[in-house]
């Protein structure tokens, strides 16, 4: 057997001589009284080791698994292998099912020998989290709520959240939802069941101050917006959907609306907690409140209605949670937070430039460490700025007293990045809320190979990374040429060409030497991906779909570039071969998006990619740039 390699890594572990050989069938000793969810862990465990180990029946009697519970930390828990016996000690029910997860690892690891070892182990974090988002694009099913679950147990993470602007079922409300393949009551009540079998908190999270694009869009609702703008009048907008549309808060009709969500979504959780978001307010005192803004501050507007809002929560029965961005902009106000309010402190740097930490410490407010997995507005993940931001944070949060570690997972602009390519995120969030300082990069991404991948050549992530960071043309720029948000200064674009600012102010040599060391990289991540066993097939094809759309982009934007600026094209690649593999790329993204999630907006994706695919022809024919007319 190769080295050892355990997600996240152990508190201490100490290999001794000799091994255990597994027997089939095995005898799994669990105390009485243990959860159904454990139960059903045992079976699994008895399941992998048949896989493995040889059919006997000697010594059947003393080649047991016995696990015991004992006073000690929460969730903590020992694991004892020697040549004779396995012995769990647990102090509770949770420290039981995560030994029984380690000891999974390594099974898959070490086939009928088992090494001898003794370990002992239990988090950093009592709290360690995935916030996933379902609502910029993509609706996941419920097989797929159902494995992310399952997976996220495995590595010991045991809260999720899900953000919800308008993808929730509201019974009075299918102006909120329509068109968008939402979660319904079912939906929730069945995740809610199985995540507690995994000992999972699923916190209910909903948008009910910023980011009420969906609502305020509906003729019904659009008289409570912040803006004084017929908005339902006005098409579809990525840029609107995250940088405008705040409820207005002063009036009375804005806090009845959010009262009813959250009084429908609130009793179909366990959860004792309840994320209201209120994050990036943006347009909060510069419309219908401009005079009142003037006169008390914005903060003033904002932390009045953040009260009310938990006020309702706690009549819910629940305790509120809230993005703390905007708070931590008002230092002087954030002791007007109820003390039980939990703040989501966030920052996506990597150099943690904009945590509010401190100033929650300061003033006796719990709040979570936020980091994120660094894949909006990317085919590809950021791996390097992610793996900075999530071990930077995990570090701060314990220095700081952060109650918990809650890793996030946007979908900024048609959640293009699929759910495959934020498990590298998701698993170093799990191993650095659970063991920080055992986890660095390095280590990390030779145990995601080995117990994820399946990567016998240690090579996926380093390909992973060169993939992530290799990009210089943002989707963001692309998909925003054709946004017809009246909210963009006219600036944004330039006049000769049509193309947005952002765009042409790339350097289209470097542009498509970026396209060909993604290409290059992933051509050897394919000849990777077919020789390992990963635990997810689905996420080595997301992860190739995504480096080519990654590539893709940067041939996009050289040659848009080349075009404007009238410069000499490369011979290779031609605009009609990028054209044409924008339409190809297309159909596998399609593929890939529906083996996860609901149809919902992928009609959005699709017709950006073959808009972007539409441009770059007539820009090649010389035919007169095309202007998105903006609405008024």
């Amino acid at each position: 057997m190769s080295e050892l390699q355990l997600l996240p890594p152990p508190r201490r572990l100490r290999l001794a001589k000799g091994s255990f050989p597994l027997a089939c069938p095995a005898r799994l000793i669990l105390p009485e009284g243990c959860a159904p969810g454990t139960i059903d862990l045992a079976r699994r465990l008895a399941d992998e080791i048949a896989a493995h180990a040889e059919r006997t029946v000697s010594n059947a009697s003393e080649a047991a698994i016995v696990c015991t519970l004992a006073p000690g930390a929460c969730q903590s828990y020992s694991l004892t292998i020697t040549p004779q016996r396995i012995a769990i000690t647990a102090a509770d029910d949770a420290g039981l099912f995560y030994a029984i997860q380690t000891l999974r690892q390594i099974v898959r690891q070490s086939g009928a020998e088992l090494p001898a070892l003794s370990l002992t182990d239990s988090p950093d974090y009592p709290v360690r989290g995935f916030y996933h988002d379902i609502s910029r694009g993509k609706v996941p099913t419920r097989a797929t709520l159902f494995a992310l679950v399952e997976k996220m147990a495995h590595y010991k993470l045991n809260q999720l959240q899900l953000y919800v602007e308008h993808t929730f079922a509201f019974r009075r409300h299918p102006d909120l939802w329509a068109g968008s393949d939402p979660l319904t009551a079912e939906d929730i009540l069945a995740l809610d069941e199985h995540c507690a079998r995994h000992h999972i908190e699923l916190v209910p999270s909903l948008s009910t101050f910023g980011h009420f694009y969906t609502g305020l869009v509906s003729p019904r609702k659009q008289h409570l917006n912040e803006l004084g703008l017929d908005a339902s009048a006005l098409p579809f907008s990525w840029w609107d959907r995250m940088g405008h549309y705040t409820l207005d808060c002063r009036n009375p009709e804005s806090l009845a609306l959010a009262r009813e969500l959250i009084l429908e979504l609130r009793p179909l959780f366990r959860s004792k907690y309840f994320n209201l978001c209120c994050d990036e307010t943006f347009d909060l005192g510069k419309g219908r409140n401009a005079a009142f803004a003037a006169a008390h501050g914005s903060g003033r507007l904002y932390v009045d209605f953040l009260k009310s809002l938990m006020a309702v929560v706690r009549e819910a029965g629940a305790v509120p949670m809230f993005w703390g961005d905007i708070v931590g902009n008002h230092p002087e106000l954030v002791g007007e937070v109820p003390p039980d309010a939990l703040a989501l402190d966030w920052d996506y740097s990597a150099d943690l430039h904009d945590t509010k930490s401190a100033l929650f410490r300061k003033a006796a407010r719990p709040f979570y460490a936020c980091p994120g997995c660094c894949g909006w507005d990317r085919w590809s993940s950021d791996l390097d700025t992610a793996t900075a931001n999530i071990l930077g944070f995990a570090k701060r949060g314990r220095r700081t007293g952060a109650a918990g570690f809650l890793n996030t997972d946007w979908g900024d602009r048609g959640h293009i990045n699929a759910l495959g390519n934020s498990h590298h995120g998701l698993l170093l969030g799990a191993s650095a809320s659970w063991n920080v300082g055992a986890t660095n990069a390095a280590s990390f991404d030779a145990a995601f190979n080995a117990v994820e991948i399946g990567d016998s050549t240690q090579s996926y992530t380093r390909l992973l990374r060169e993939i992530g960071s290799a990009a210089i043309v943002p989707w963001k720029q692309l998909v925003l040429w054709f946004d017809p948000s009246p909210h963009r200064p006219a600036t944004d674009w330039d006049e000769a060409s049509g193309l947005p600012v952002g765009i042409l102010g790339i350097d289209p040599q470097a542009a498509f030497a970026a396209y060909e060391r993604i290409e290059a990289a992933r051509t050897t991540l394919g000849r990777v991906a077919a020789q390992a066993h990963a635990q997810d097939p689905l996420a080595l094809r997301e992860a190739l779909v995504g480096a080519r759309g990654q590539a893709l982009m940067q041939a996009l934007g050289g040659l848009l570039v080349s075009l404007a600026k009238k410069q000499k094209l490369p011979r290779s690649p031609t605009p009609a071969f990028i054209a044409d593999e924008l339409r190809r790329f297309e159909s596998d993204v399609s593929e890939i998006w529906h083996a996860r999630n609901r149809p919902s907006e992928y009609f959005r994706v699709r017709a950006a990619l073959l808009e972007l695919a539409r441009r770059l022809d007539r820009a090649a024919l010389g035919l007169p740039p095309l202007r998105t007319k903006r609405a008024a």
